[in-house]
Formats: C-alpha cells, structure tokens, sequence
C-alpha cells in the first residue's frame, strides 16, 4: 500500500450493484464523500478478511 495514505473515520456506507461491478458509496465525518468500484471477488476477499478481524475481536472478548 502506498505511504501516503489519508485516513478517513466513516460516516456512513451504502452499496448498490450497477452493471457487472458494485459500487460503495462512502462518506466520511469531515464531509469528504467517494466511491468505491469493486467485482464481487474482491468484496469477497475483504468480507473474509473483515470477519476474521470480527472473529478475533469475539475471541479475545470471550478470554
């Protein structure tokens, strides 16, 4: 990943399927508003991604 990255708090997100792609609609607390393209692969990859972190989370709160 690139160093120079902004880091945005979310606000808010909505997803839509347009076409042969997804499309994620995010805005951010400071008003900053962009779109995010993706195939269903790649959503599939950060959904897994997404619940091992979630699944980490429930284990250490159950330790």
């Amino acid at each position: 990943m690139a160093q120079d990255v902004t880091t945005y708090t979310l606000k808010q997100a909505l997803a839509a399927q347009v076409d042969d792609h997804i499309e994620i609609a995010v805005e951010a607390e400071d008003g900053t508003k962009f779109k995010i393209r993706a195939t269903s692969e790649q959503l599939d990859a950060l959904t897994g991604d997404l619940e091992s972190i979630l699944d980490g989370d429930d284990a250490g709160d159950a330790a």
